[in-house]
């Protein structure tokens, strides 16, 4: 009993101590700090430093443009542009918020960039190209739920789905690699493409046109459907399974 007793004392004590240490800046809102989105909608220009990755781990839509100079315009509401972070770390603009934010309401990012070599959606945000990206070789991580549709004209794709959202391609590729761990699927009929090597472990299901070489590991559900007349190399140790789609 007097073991007991010491135990729930001690806890007791540690869980007090541990109230001590509450960040005062309260990111998860506890003392009333977020930001609460008022106001009309505004666009902004938003100054950051040069880029070449995105991630999304926010519920915003962004619509992606090549060219030659960078720029980010913003529409939303103008106290939610305010916390929008805008560091830079390693050629990747993680878009997020500086603090926590309720209410945030329609916001939207129009970003014009020389070149696009990372992304990764990890929210429900889209993602959106709105012309063709001449690109080298460009990965793609999609964990979340938001979709991508994207125009390449690219030498190699990696891509790794183990979310629920779902990517659309179209344009041109030289080698393409496609893991599915998740739900989501891939529809890239319109990406014509040299060789592609797909991994399936979930449930998600691909759609390629391949030339030349298919290479196909299937050990969930998920099934492969292709195009094109490809030399195939195929094993499935799941239920899925590889469909002639010509």
């Amino acid at each position: 009993m007097k073991q007991i007793k010491w135990l729930l004392f001690s806890l007791a004590m540690t869980l007090t101590a541990s109230s001590c240490f509450i960040n005062v800046n309260d990111e998860d809102g506890f003392f009333g700090s977020c930001v609460d989105g008022s106001g009309p909608i505004v666009t902004r220009e938003l100054i950051v430093a040069p880029f070449d990755g995105v991630e999304l781990p926010i519920s915003a839509d962004v619509f992606l443009k090549q060219g030659p100079d960078q720029e980010v315009i913003v529409e939303g509401k103008d106290n939610i542009i305010d916390e929008i972070e805008l560091d830079v770390h390693n050629g990747i603009w993680r878009i997020e918020f500086n603090r926590c934010v309720r209410d945030i309401g329609q916001l939207r990012l129009f970003i014009t960039v020389p070149d696009l070599a990372h992304l990764r959606i990890s929210g429900s945000g889209d993602v959106v190209s709105e012309n063709t990206f001449v690109i080298q070789d460009l990965t793609i991580d999609i964990p979340g739920s938001g979709n991508v549709d994207l125009a390449l004209d690219a030498d190699d794709l990696d891509i790794d789905i183990p979310g629920s959202g779902r990517l659309t391609l179209e344009g041109t590729a030289d080698d393409t690699k496609y893991r599915i761990s998740g739900s989501g699927d891939v529809h890239a009929f319109n990406l014509e493409c040299r060789t592609s090597d797909i991994s399936i472990p979930g449930s998600g299901d691909v759609e390629v046109f391949v030339n030349e070489y298919l290479k196909v590991r299937i050990s969930g559900s998920g099934d492969v459907y292709f195009r094109g007349d490809p030399t195939l190399d195929i094993s499935i140790t799941g239920s899925g399974d590889v469909i002639d789609a010509n």
